[in-house]
């Protein structure tokens, strides 16, 4: 997979995905995966920053293996992963914390961008007599406020 590119003119653009889940095995052999965090970086580099703080904030509950194999991938592994964000790869690091998996992925992805006029925005309320909004370029039946 190739990295996503710009697309000039078009609005389009390229980042990565970051996310923060969890899983603990609920009841039995079964698990649900819960979406804790997620945000967008503008480059690969942005997106290693924010998972190697957030590491390092989990450290000390990991298991003990798990704790070694962090600390080793805080000094070197982390370089490996931007290199293959930056060819279009996505990457995550797990861990283990007692019966709770821990994961933190990135991913490329692009954004579109949001519709919009030169004169505002395109929506328009469905009860003007009701509406309160009084953000600019709001328009409510064909009235601009």
């Amino acid at each position: 997979m190739s990295r996503p590119h710009r697309r000039p003119g078009s609005g389009i653009r390229s980042a990565w995905w970051c996310e923060f889940s969890t899983r603990t095995p609920a009841f039995g052999d079964g698990d649900e995966r819960v979406l804790l965090r997620a945000q967008s970086a503008e480059t690969p580099t942005q997106a290693m920053v924010w998972i190697r703080l957030a590491v390092r904030v989990l450290l000390s509950g990991f298991d003990p293996r798990d704790t070694e194999r962090a600390y080793h991938w805080l000094d070197h592994g982390q370089w490996e992963a931007v290199a293959r964000l930056a060819d279009g790869e996505p990457y995550a690091f797990t861990a283990a914390a007692g019966r709770t998996h821990v994961e933190w992925s990135a991913r490329p992805v692009l954004f579109l961008p949001l519709a919009h006029t030169a004169t505002g925005p395109l929506w328009r309320c469905t009860e003007p007599a009701l509406c309160a909004c009084t953000a600019r370029g709001h328009r409510c039946g064909g009235h601009r406020r």
